[in-house]
């Protein structure tokens, strides 16, 4: 089970942001947001020049509720 599968279960999930550090490709920049879970882009995108060969983007969640 990858990190965005893990994010899509979790129920106090509500959205899932695209994080992208300012040092990122303009591809990964493009995709900087947040999605509904069945709408994520997949990571890394196609035509990703990001530094190192690696996408520099990455998933974090949105919640509905911080704690229970």
């Amino acid at each position: 089970m990858t990190a965005l599968d893990r994010l899509r279960q979790n129920d106090r999930v509500s959205l899932i942001r695209v994080s992208v550090p300012a040092d990122a490709c303009p591809v990964c920049h493009s995709l900087q947001g947040a999605y509904p879970k069945d709408a994520v882009p997949a990571l890394p995108p196609d035509g990703c020049s990001c530094p190192f060969g690696r996408t520099r983007a990455f998933y974090e969640p949105v919640l509905t509720e911080i704690y229970p």
